[in-house]
């Protein structure tokens, strides 16, 4: 769901997606059930944390297709945009920006982007493969989850949909990272908030407690106290979401220029799409969804494009 397209956004995946991806499937459906809340726990913490990795990283993609709201709140401008999951991948289209329509310029420069990516396939191919090239990393660094932090549970809160369990985690001081994406998991900790019901992780905030270096396509580092929060929901039967994430952080890319990432996603308004979408028909439907109506509904074969045949 994050697709990575600037240099800020690749501070983010090594950061961030590695926990939005785990936070998205059900956890420990397999194995030794999770305890209820109010129950004493008949597993650890890391194995609990490590089932829910296992299930992750062997659990297929899931089945039932999405589109959404995107609301993303910086100190310099607020955008809205909307997207859609299609079987070339997903495509968005901004909406809006500050909550005021897009002054034509934005607007046309907007609709060149999407048809530039429908009449040229090698833009369509680089795409796809970037978004797969970002799922892999992702992959590996949440296989790394159970091995990189020590769990212990630390007691129980209310949540929307009953009692959750919430664990706490610090660096393994044994863990020996493999790659320098994973570098950054020794400079964090922080807490996780599980739903014994369902086996999801539903909350999660961490914090840096140092400074610590960083890949993910460049070299950089994050400073100490940088922190962010996370949570998710059900959004489609059988199928949970990341729907608010909270960054702050700062530090250097390449080692010399200033970064600042300071900023809030919320995810809303989910709604199912058919299966079998492409691109074309993705992109029609960005433009043509109007709010309140079943979008299933307004789902119209379109003709493929030159770049489709």
């Amino acid at each position: 769901m994050y697709l990575v397209s600037s240099n800020k956004n690749l501070v983010l995946a090594g950061v961030l997606s590695v926990l939005v991806l785990v936070l998205a499937p059900a956890a420990a459906r397999a194995g030794a059930k999770a305890p209820k809340a109010q129950e004493k726990p008949t597993i650890s913490a890391n194995e609990l944390v490590r089932q829910a990795v296992q299930t992750e990283v062997g659990s297929p993609r899931q089945n039932q297709r999405v589109m959404y709201r995107m609301r993303k709140e910086s100190p310099e401008k607020v955008e809205t945009k909307e997207y859609v999951e299609t079987d070339e991948g997903t495509v968005g289209r901004l909406l809006s920006i500050n909550d005021q329509p897009l002054p034509p310029q934005i607007q046309a420069n907007e609709e060149h982007r999407l048809q530039m990516l429908l009449r040229n396939p090698r833009l369509q191919q680089d795409r796809e493969r970037k978004q797969k090239d970002d799922e892999e990393r992702v992959t590996q660094m949440v296989s790394a989850l159970a091995d990189a932090f020590n769990y212990e549970y630390d007691g129980t809160e209310p949540g929307a949909r009953g009692e959750l369990i919430r664990l706490k985690f610090q660096p393994n001081p044994s863990f020996d990272p493999p790659s320098r994406e994973l570098r950054v998991y020794q400079g964090m900790m922080g807490h996780m908030w599980i739903d014994p019901a369902t086996h999801h992780m539903v909350r999660l905030q961490a914090e840096l407690f140092r400074d610590v270096d960083f890949g993910w396509g460049i070299l950089g580092r994050l400073y100490k106290g940088g922190h962010f929060e996370i949570e998710q929901a059900p959004v489609a039967e059988g199928r949970w979401e990341t729907t608010r994430t909270a960054l702050d952080f700062s530090g250097k890319e390449l080692m010399f220029k200033t970064l600042r990432i300071k900023d809030v996603e919320t995810l809303s308004d989910f709604r199912p799409v058919s299966r079998g979408l492409s691109l074309a028909q993705g992109i029609e439907l960005l433009h043509n969804y109007e709010p309140g109506k079943d979008v299933v509904a307004q789902q119209q074969p379109s003709p493929p494009t030159h770049a489709q045949k």
